[in-house]
């Protein structure tokens, strides 16, 4: 049984296509992102639940202590950044990637390395 080495395969024009989309996709929610975010600060801002009891004892429930919806705006600030940089950081692996198999291949090809 020949339990050669194979390679992996790696399409340049898949992942492309691929990265395109995600490219697309983080430029559109980088741009959007601070639109809804300053959306979601001006209602907070807002107060709706009120200063009577209810709505002090709403305000102290979801907004002291850390959690609350100040702080999933930083997390979503976050997210967002590594979400637009991720691209990148594939599109590097996927190259990585593809390079080493070549160079494997030829190695192989021209004897220099023999599987064991």
């Amino acid at each position: 049984m020949n339990n050669r080495w194979q390679g992996t395969y790696a399409s340049k024009i898949l992942a492309e296509r691929g990265i395109s989309a995600w490219s697309t996709m983080a430029d559109e929610f980088e741009r959007t992102l601070p639109k809804l975010t300053a959306e979601v600060e001006a209602c907070l801002s807002a107060a709706p639940w009120g200063s009577d009891a209810e709505g002090e004892a709403f305000r102290a429930a979801h907004f002291s202590g850390g959690g609350g919806p100040n702080d999933m705006l930083e997390q979503c600030g976050r997210l967002a950044k590594e979400i637009i940089d991720a691209g990148d950081r594939v599109r590097t692996a996927i190259d990585n990637t593809r390079q080493t198999d070549a160079d494997i291949r030829h190695d192989l090809a021209t004897g220099l390395v023999r599987e064991v």
